[in-house]
């Protein structure tokens, strides 16, 4: 019976050990818990390789600042550009109604070149745009293109000039004669139609006539007149 008593108490005291190895298991849990902090820690790189595609978290950030600079320099461009607009939206676009253009040969060089004197008549400040558009009695409908030289829009006042020198040919090329040309004015926009219809321009005293060949060509505008005489007798085959 003593033996049997025994066991009793070894049982009681198996079990007893059994519960307290069970309640310490059951309390394993807050510890799994634990865990899931540092699951939810695991799921922020995640979340912000999500927001910052193929790279690291910090780059992420920085390359969304970058962006975002990206953006200011856009705006930067824009003030540029905006500078560029403050000059059309400062003076009035040119036209007919206030400019009268002249011209001007060089007898000396066979009349090969022209320079064209553009007049503010006006009583305020315009912009020329580019280079004029000219055109000739020769029924064609391709406008003579620009010669390399400076580009910018030009401010004129009332009764100030500005410059475009022109070449007509070059030397041994297949020429016509013409005896009227016109001249357009360009606004702000580039490769629009233009802002100012044809103006007349009638041909200097010394000539009646201009010989022209298959590409002549005309500078931009130019408030110096030296400078506008010094592209147009550089222009390819203008000397």
């Amino acid at each position: 019976m003593r033996t049997a008593h025994k066991s009793w108490k070894t049982y009681a005291l198996g079990a007893a050990a059994l519960t307290a190895l069970l309640s310490a298991t059951a309390c394993e849990p807050d510890g799994t818990n634990n865990g899931t902090g540092t699951i939810t820690s695991s799921a922020t790189p995640s979340a912000t390789a999500s927001t910052q595609p193929g790279g690291g978290t910090g780059t992420g950030g920085g390359s969304q600042d970058s962006g975002g600079g990206s953006q200011d320099s856009g705006g930067g461009s824009g003030n540029s550009g905006g500078s560029s607009s403050t000059v059309g939206e400062s003076a009035t676009a040119c036209s007919g109604a206030n400019i009268s253009v002249a011209t001007t040969v060089y007898p000396h060089d066979s009349v090969r070149h022209l320079l064209l004197t553009a007049t503010n008549t006006g009583d305020k400040e315009c912009t020329l745009y580019r280079y004029p558009i000219v055109r000739f009695d020769n029924g064609r409908e391709d406008q003579v293109g620009p010669m390399e030289s400076e580009m910018k829009a030009v401010k004129i006042g009332p009764g100030k000039k500005a410059y475009a020198g022109m070449l007509l040919f070059r030397t041994g090329a297949p020429t016509e004669a013409v005896e009227t040309m016109t001249v357009s004015l360009q606004g702000r926009i580039s490769n629009a139609d233009p802002d100012s219809g044809p103006i007349e321009v009638p041909l200097p005293d010394e000539a009646n006539f201009l010989n022209i060949d298959d590409n002549p060509a005309v500078s931009y505008w130019n408030v110096s007149r030296e400078k506008a005489e010094n592209y147009m007798f550089k222009a390819v085959g203008g000397n």
